[in-house]
């Protein structure tokens, strides 16, 4: 800050705020359910999955909470990485999601809005050897791929 210009403490508060309501504006305009790590965490996590299938959703169960984990029931209809599960095996997998106008905490976890959850007809999963979503690694698909 320069000593000698008098305005300049006026104009660091000015900076600050504007820095503040930017930042702000951003974590409102990706929403409460977007994560908060970066995104080669989450690619990493997609590469290093022990297991990648591809589901015909044929049931989600909704939490009775604002955002929890949902489970989506289905059968295996490809599988892309690993031998754990085969073509037409029927899988529960625990899938992070939240209601419209939840607001989850922050984090890195990705919820999946409930009713885009529902109306999905395939998903891939992403899995470690227990078979649990990795990092909450769980693509929506309009159509099997």
């Amino acid at each position: 800050m320069n000593r000698t210009d008098p305005a300049a403490p006026r104009r660091l508060r000015s900076t600050t705020v504007a820095l503040g309501f930017g930042l702000a504006c951003l974590l409102a305009w990706t929403g409460a359910a977007t994560a908060l790590m970066p995104p080669y965490v989450y690619e990493n996590a997609r590469n290093e999955a022990k297991s990648v299938i591809v589901i015909a959703v044929d049931e989600v169960a909704v939490t009775p909470h604002p955002f929890g984990t949902c489970t989506v029931t289905g059968t295996v209809k490809k599988v892309e990485r690993g031998t754990t599960y085969s073509t037409g095996q029927k899988v529960e997998l625990g899938v992070p999601c939240a209601k419209p106008n939840a607001s989850p905490p922050l984090g890195g976890t990705n919820y999946q809005d409930v009713d885009r959850l529902k109306a999905s007809s395939f998903g891939r999963a992403y899995l470690d050897a227990a078979g649990q979503v990795v990092l909450s690694q769980y693509e929506q698909l309009a159509t099997a791929p």
